[in-house]
C-alpha cells in the first residue's frame, strides 16, 4: 500500500490549465521545495490523551492469537558488515507444520545489551521503506529486525476466510519472532518497541494488544476499517484481484464488503480500545488517498488519541519525509525505551 519514487529518477509531466506540459525537470525541485517548507512546521502534536485507561481485551479476541511455543533455531543465510553495525539475512525455524520466518536483523556494533525494534513492512512485502529505517536506527545502538510475511496466495478461487486466516497468521508470526529475540543476549529483551508502515501498521496495532513485551509502537500511515480499505483500494495488486473475486463469484461489493466485515477479525479498531496510548506514536498523511485519511484519523480516535504527526503528504508522497521521520520515531521509540518499566 506503499509506493515509492521511480530508480531511473524520471517524473510524469504535469499539465497546466492550458494543456501545455511543464518542465520536467522542474517537478521534482518544486516537490522539496514545497515539502522542505511544509515540514518546518511538522511534530508531533500536543493532543490530550483520553482520560480513562485501556480497556480489556474482549473475550472472544483475548485467545485468537494464542500459539504453539515451538523451539527456534535461526539459520543464516547471508551476513554482512556496515559502518556501526552487521546485516544478517536468516530464517527462523522450528518443527513442522511451522512456515520458516524470514528476517532481516540489523545488529549494532555494540559490546553491552541494547533494546530492539520489531519492524513489519508495507504490502507484498516491499522492504525498501522499513530497511531504510533499520539501518539509521541499528547505527545508533538500537537492533532493528524485519519480519516479513508469508507470501498472501488468495486467489478467486479461495473462499474470503483465507483473508483473515492471512492476517492472523502474520499476527503469530511476529510473536515468535519475540520468542526468538528473546533468546539473543545481545538484545535486551525487556525493552523492545515496534515500527511499522501501512498494513504492517495495521497488524502492529493488533500486536501491541495481544503482546505485552512490546513496550512502544510507531505506526506508520495506520488505518482501521480494513474490509473498507479492501474493497475501495486503487492499489493495482489488490484492484486486479477484487474485480477478479467479484466477476468469478457474482457479487457486487457491497455484497463482498458485507462478507468480509463478518470474516475479518484482525480488525484494528477491535483491538485500539485495548493499547495504552502513552506507548503509541501514530504518523498520518492529510492527503492520503489509498487508505483514506478519515479511517486513519478514526483509528486515532480509537486508540485514545496517543501522539501524532500530520505530514502534508499523501500515502505514497509521505516518502519524501523518510529524513524528517527517522529523526522523530528514533527520538520517540529510544525515549520510550529508555523508561523504567514503573513510569510507562
Amino acid at each position: 500500500m506503499f509506493s515509492y519514487p521511480r530508480e531511473d529518477g524520471r517524473h510524469s509531466p504535469r499539465v497546466l490549465s492550458s494543456g501545455s506540459p511543464t518542465p520536467p525537470v522542474a517537478v521534482p525541485k518544486l516537490w522539496a521545495l514545497a515539502l522542505a517548507v511544509m515540514l518546518v512546521g511538522c511534530g508531533t502534536l500536543p493532543v490530550p490523551l483520553r482520560a480513562t485507561s485501556p480497556q480489556p481485551l474482549a473475550p472472544e479476541l483475548a485467545g485468537a492469537y494464542d500459539y504453539p511455543q515451538l523451539p527456534l533455531k535461526a539459520v543464516g543465510e547471508s551476513t554482512q558488515s556496515r559502518s556501526g553495525y552487521s546485516f544478517h539475512r536468516l530464517q527462523l525455524t522450528g518443527p513442522d507444520p511451522m512456515k520458516p520466518i524470514r528476517i532481516d536483523w540489523y545488529k549494532p556494533n555494540r559490546s553491552v545489551r541494547c533494546p530492539a525494534i520489531l519492524m513489519s513492512p508495507i504490502l507484498a512485502g516491499n522492504d525498501l521503506f522499513v530497511r531504510e529505517f533499520a539501518a539509521f536506527y541499528a547505527a545508533r545502538g538500537l537492533h532493528a529486525v524485519i519480519v516479513y510475511r508469508q507470501k498472501e496466495v488468495f486467489s478467486a478461487d479461495r473462499p474470503l476466510q483465507d483473508v483473515e486466516t492471512h492476517l492472523r497468521e502474520t499476527v503469530v508470526e511476529l510473536r515468535r519472532a519475540l520468542d526468538w529475540m528473546e533468546t539473543e543476549e545481545s538484545i535486551d529483551s525487556q525493552r523492545i518497541g515496534t515500527f511499522s508502515i501501512s498494513l504492517g501498521a495495521m497488524l502492529t496495532s493488533v500486536l501491541a494488544a495481544v503482546e505485552p513485551r512490546v513496550r512502544c509502537s510507531v505506526l506508520g500511515l495506520p488505518a482501521g476499517h480494513l474490509p473498507e480499505i479492501i474493497m475501495t483500494s486503487q492499489d493495482k495488486g489488490i484492484r486486479k484481484r477484487r474485480r477478479a473475486y467479484l466477476e468469478k463469484h457474482g457479487w457486487s461489493k457491497q455484497q463482498a464488503l458485507e462478507e468480509l466485515k463478518r470474516v475479518v477479525r484482525t480488525e484494528p479498531l477491535n483491538f485500539a480500545g485495548t493499547v495504552d496510548p502513552r506507548k503509541v506514536l501514530i504518523i498520518v498523511g492529510l492527503f492520503d488517498r489509498v487508505l483514506g485519511f478519515r479511517r486513519s484519523l478514526n483509528l486515532w480516535r480509537a486508540m485514545g488519541r496517543p501522539r501524532l504527526i500530520l505530514l502534508p503528504t499523501g500515502h505514497y508522497s509521505a516518502y519524501l519525509a523518510t529524513p524528517y521521520l527517522k529523526l522523530v520515531t528514533y527520538s520517540f521509540l529510544r525515549r520510550e525505551l529508555n523508561k523504567s518499566p514503573r513510569s510507562t
